[in-house]
């Protein structure tokens, strides 16, 4: 940029325009009501699950902006939507929630900046980790697991124990004798399958016999002359379950049953040798590796990862081979990269936290890493956790991670003044002429507070006056306030760039309901909630032309727009909407017709001429363009040739708004640009060339009038009488 693109209401001194080379914009007030509109690049602020902080950046499409800033909380297993940031903020829902602000806007360009709503960074040091394949094992009770940590020399791990269920009988004096007696057999969760005994004097044997003639397999045998039903099942979810169908008969065989039936569970360390789980395993493991200075955990797919801080490896066997270990020593350098996803969970001191952003870690990466975190329930209650607090991470990703809260601990939940410095940090980061968000024409917050209003008003300013596109401000009142309320509201704002709304409208978020009333608060079955009046209105600025009334009818909220935001008590009458037109209100309404409108699209300023957003919107679109028109011409010599080159330029641009030969393509109705350089004497000297445009936009049908006369003695006067 060869030149400062700045704005001013009325002619700046010489010693302003000789400060710094300056295009200087005159934004004067007609002295008549002016119209027009904007152009369609949204700035959101707000709170999401990813992505930068501070850091403004343009998303294209639904898709690359959950790649790049997350979607509406994380997933955990079948688990969605948990989690999910600014959860209740000032007594209202999802107040900061970028997510749900931007749910349905879809403008021509979007950038969105993210607020850092952290309240500290966890301090990550990746291990030295061998990972199985995912679980569940198929494994044998023989098996014996060995490892090499950098603690300690070769360390055999625990076998496994797991031993199927046994109803062993006691005291029975075989033969026993039987008269066609039958009891029910259930093996390991299965079908009961009733077995008839034989009659008479009977010998172990012949139970024995019947017994696995109806069961199919060896299930009963002879322990040391007394009878033993056995469960296939190897471990603690092992079970054999006697029912007496016919008394006594499992008191016979030398059982004790409660209530007429038997019931025995299987033994060991696991519940199924067939289907050893990794936390399983985890457990049995934890104190001989805790022995070595060694770890074993749950990674997020089920398989089991061991782990040292230097160095960890796997002896061959048929045990490392059944789960799938590798043999090759691992160390803390990354051996693959690998992801620390945002919303991994931590668990410090009872309390829950998530991590804010994804960490890639490349191959042969070393040392510490830090990650942004905020607590899991975002609602503004989360305690402290000191520094050397016990860290838990729950979610494990490929590689196991040891975990600290670092020097300075993390804070508790940021209160409302400290959450709002930290919107004013992310307004403030969208000043810099190099970033994206200089071309950003409409702006708007996630968050409502009195302080980030106030804000959002000083960046439409500022960004404005100093070389970014022109900027507008889009705000709105507390949800629930009286129609007075917002009325008094809205006066702590105003200026030509902020546009306020009140009340709100109703919307159908899907997540929402997707989740349902399971996720808590701020959920419900049918996903409605109430949303700003600002997002949609935004939307709408975006989408349309310059030229165009933001409060038409144009079907953009049909697709999300449920209702009016419900106000108890307030009647929204015709004398309310004048209320709020005059006091700088663009007040969301139902029309006759049943389209979700806006009544009337007027900034907050009170001063004549700079009341209407299509007047500011069209100025800054007419301005910004003629400050590109002219950029290329600064610094040079000021030839008459050039001189002339800008003049023809800017007259060609706004010949085109005019649209003489096309009437249906007209945007303006008449313009006038003019060399104004002998204006002052001082000018030329100095380096300095003005011109004097005029533009007179085109009206909206905002009023019409049919004068009507119906009756039967009306005389029909014809068009051609007057």
């Amino acid at each position: 940029m060869t030149a400062f693109i700045r704005r001013f209401t009325s002619v700046p001194s010489i010693e302003t325009l000789t400060a710094i080379e300056t295009i200087a914009l005159i934004d004067g007030t007609p002295r008549g009501p002016v119209i027009g509109t904007g152009t369609g690049t949204l700035l959101l602020f707000g709170e999401f699950e990813d992505g930068p902080f501070n850091e403004p950046t343009e998303v294209f499409g639904d898709a690359d902006e959950a790649a790049q800033f997350g979607a509406f909380g994380y997933q955990y297993g079948s688990t969605v939507h948990e989690n999910a940031s600014a959860r209740r903020r000032l007594q209202e829902l999802w107040n900061g929630n970028g997510f749900l602000k931007g749910r349905y806007l879809r403008p021509r360009r979007k950038i969105i900046a993210r607020v850092d709503s952290s309240v500290g960074s966890v301090a990550v040091t990746p291990k030295a980790t061998v990972r199985s394949g995912p679980g569940p094992f198929r494994l044998n009770t023989t098996d014996q697991l060995t490892v090499d940590a950098d603690a300690g020399g070769p360390t055999a791990l625990p076998v496994i124990v797991a031993v199927e269920a046994r109803a062993d009988g006691a005291g029975a004096a075989y033969p026993v004798a039987l008269t066609g007696q039958a009891i029910g057999i259930r093996i390991d969760g299965g079908a009961q399958v009733n077995v008839t005994l034989p009659s008479g004097s009977t010998a172990l044997a012949d139970i024995i016999l019947a017994i696995n003639n109806a069961l199919g397999y060896t299930a009963a045998s002879d322990n040391a002359g007394q009878l033993r039903i056995s469960g296939i099942q190897q471990g603690t979810g092992g079970e054999v379950v006697l029912t007496e169908l016919t008394a006594p008969v499992l008191a016979t065989l030398g059982y004790t049953p409660v209530s007429g039936v038997v019931t025995v569970a299987g033994t060991g360390g696991v519940a199924d040798i067939d289907a050893v789980t990794a936390s399983e395993l985890v457990t049995l493991w934890s104190t001989a590796l805790s022995g070595i200075s060694a770890t074993a955990n749950v990674t997020d797919d089920g398989s089991l990862a061991i782990s040292a801080f230097v160095s960890m490896q796997v002896a061959a066997g048929t045990f490392q081979d059944s789960m799938g270990f590798g043999t090759d020593l691992a160390t803390a350098a990354a051996q693959v990269a690998y992801d620390i996803p945002a919303g991994t969970r931590l668990m410090v001191a009872g309390e829950n936290f998530v991590t804010m952003q994804t960490v890639r870690r490349k191959v042969g990466d070393t040392g510490v890493l830090f990650i942004p975190v905020r607590h899991a329930l975002d609602d503004g209650t989360g305690a402290a956790a000191p520094a050397a607090t016990a860290v838990t991470v729950v979610d494990q990703p490929t590689q196991v991670l040891d975990a600290s809260t670092g020097a300075a601990g993390f804070t508790a939940a940021l209160s409302e003044s400290q959450l709002d410095v930290r919107y004013e940090a992310a307004f403030d980061a969208t000043l810099d002429l190099e970033r994206i968000s200089r071309i950003a024409n409409f702006s708007l917050s996630a968050r409502r507070s009195p302080a980030v209003n106030r804000k959002g008003r000083a960046n439409a300013t500022d960004a404005s006056n100093e070389g970014n596109f022109g900027r507008k401000f889009h705000a709105r009142a507390p949800y629930g306030i009286s129609p007075n309320d917002a009325i008094a509201d809205v006066a702590l704002y105003r200026s030509d760039r902020v546009f306020y709304t009140y009340p709100g409208w109703q919307a159908r978020i899907p997540e929402i309901a997707e989740r349902g009333s399971a996720g808590g608060l701020g959920f419900s079955d049918d996903g409605i909630i109430t949303i700003g009046g600002d997002g949609p209105l935004a939307y709408i600025n975006c989408a349309l032309n310059p030229e165009e009334n933001p409060g038409q009818s144009t079907g953009l909220l049909d697709d999300f727009v449920i209702s009016r935001e419900p106000i108890a008590g307030a009647s929204f009458i015709r004398q309310t909407y004048e209320a709020f037109k005059a006091a700088g209100i663009c007040a969301p309404r139902v029309d006759q017709d049943g389209a979700f409108v806006y009544q009337s699209e007027v900034t907050t300023s009170l001063t004549p001429g700079r009341t209407t957003q299509k007047r500011r919107k069209m100025a800054d679109f007419i301005q910004d363009t003629l400050g590109i028109i002219a950029l290329p011409f600064s610094k040079k010599l000021a030839t008459d040739s050039r001189v002339a080159g800008v003049t023809s330029r800017g007259t060609r641009f706004l010949n085109s708004l005019l649209s003489p030969d096309n009437a249906e393509t007209q945007r303006i109705a008449e313009f006038s640009m003019e060399l104004n350089t002998n204006s002052n004497a001082e000018y030329a000297p100095n380096g300095i060339q003005s011109w004097r445009i005029c533009v007179r936009l085109l009206s909206s049908l905002d009023s019409m009038i049919f004068d009507t006369k119906v009756g039967e003695g009306v005389v029909v006067i014809s068009e051609t009488e007057t």
